[in-house]
């Protein structure tokens, strides 16, 4: 993107750029508590690592005019400012109390470096109110942000996987399914602004098709949303509703989430025979049901632990059945161990199905192996090398379940952009 104009000494690039957006803003302090030096000491580490955060942000400068008692920022974007959801609280406003004196906005065609520029500059010297981290140029093309969480783990690279896109308006489903397939991961969400009481709307997608809930795909966004945003709630709009996360964050990156999921349907499985036959077992140690919370789960009892490990299914068979995955369970000490396939979601073996955790505390509770309103921990994806741990709760009986949550940690991993 960039280049060097041969008229200028080497010291100085110019760079043209695909057309960048300028934001300047200023607040008068005349009736304000706050000063420019009091502004100033609540500049710090913790708030520039939220802003560097934010999709597309080039630049940001606090500013101050003293001689007109007024403080501001110029923020620099690739393109358009983002949505409010992907923004950071604005402190300043709420410390301020003020509304905005004056907004401006520019598009930026060119910019030039000289050598003591941002990128090249040293550490800034002690007596400077904004340390060096506070600004930064993010040399990249225009694309897709996009934050990797492993789901259902405190530890990276275990757990599940899944890519959180962060868009500014939908795309094509079309084209969200391509991205799908491209990522080759168990699902991926795309995050965009929300349409009716969420605070944004979340639509998921596997490698081969949209889904319309999902547990580790959406316990991953709340944690990747949580270093966007400092709530500890989040409303998101779904395929079956709104549904609400909890978000307990616990370290950079690391957080714990607990998500109140649909109140699922139950019925017995219809071809529980042949669905038995494509897993190798003989016979289920509890009655083979089908449970429904947007995907369709069936649920098959493994007497050990060893046996649960000892299946390996028959994908050509699972391939028959259209619109469900085969959970498979099995008794573990103080837990219960499960494995997930499903061909019909493009998924052969899944390392963490939270949305199956749900309706595994039901299904326990129904027949007698947990107790209702305590909650159950689930080690999935043992088998695969991506342990992963879930915790659920069904609050209720079989006659009247009155709220199902499921719980686990989740990291980031990953961070990019996807340029296609």
């Amino acid at each position: 993107m960039g280049r060097t104009n041969g008229l200028m000494p080497p010291a100085l690039q110019s760079y043209r750029v695909n057309p960048m957006i300028v934001d300047i803003v200023w607040w008068n302090l005349d009736g304000s508590t706050q000063t420019i030096d009091s502004l100033r000491n609540h500049l710090c580490e913790d708030m520039f690592e939220r802003w560097r955060k934010v999709p597309g942000l080039r630049l940001k400068f606090w500013i101050a005019d003293a001689e007109a008692n007024r403080w501001g920022a110029v923020m620099l974007w690739d393109e358009a400012r983002p949505p409010s959801y992907l923004m950071p609280e604005n402190k300043a406003q709420h410390l301020i109390g003020l509304p905005i004196t004056q907004r401006a906005r520019f598009s930026v065609d060119a910019l030039v470096e000289g050598e003591k520029s941002l990128r090249h500059a040293g550490p800034s010297s002690s007596s400077s109110p904004l340390p060096g981290a506070a600004v930064r140029m993010a040399e990249r093309a225009q694309g897709i942000d996009y934050i990797v969480v492993d789901a259902f783990t405190r530890s990276p690279l275990q757990g599940n996987p899944v890519a959180v896109f962060l868009i500014k308006q939908a795309l094509p489903a079309e084209r969200m399914q391509q991205i799908a397939r491209e990522m080759n991961l168990s699902e991926v969400t795309f995050v965009m602004p929300p349409e009716q009481d969420g605070d944004v709307r979340v639509r998921i997608f596997t490698p081969v098709n949209e889904l319309p809930f999902a547990g580790h795909p959406l316990l991953g966004t709340a944690v990747a949303l949580r270093q966007l945003r400092e709530q500890e709630q989040f409303r998101f709009e779904t395929g079956v509703g709104t549904v609400t996360f909890e978000v307990r964050p616990e370290e950079a990156g690391l957080a714990f989430v607990t998500m109140q999921q649909p109140i699922p349907t139950w019925q017995p499985y219809e071809h529980a025979a042949r669905l038995l036959e494509g897993l190798g077992l003989s016979s289920s140690t509890m009655p083979v049901e089908a449970y429904r919370n947007g995907p369709r789960h069936v649920l098959v009892g493994c007497p050990d632990v060893a046996s649960l490990s000892a299946v390996r299914p028959d994908l050509r068979i699972l391939a028959e059945f259209e619109d469900m995955s085969a959970i498979c369970l099995a008794p573990a000490d103080d837990h219960w161990r499960c494995r997930m396939f499903s061909p019909a979601y493009g998924v052969a073996e899944d390392a963490a199905t939270g949305s199956a955790a749900g309706p595994i505390a039901i299904h326990l509770a129904r027949h007698g192996q947990a107790p209702w309103g305590r909650a159950l921990h689930i080690l999935q994806g043992v088998e695969m090398a991506r342990p992963s741990h879930m915790y659920a709760l069904a609050a209720g009986s079989e006659h009247g379940i009155r709220s199902v949550k499921v719980s686990g940690y989740g990291v980031v991993v990953a961070r990019g952009q996807l340029h296609a």
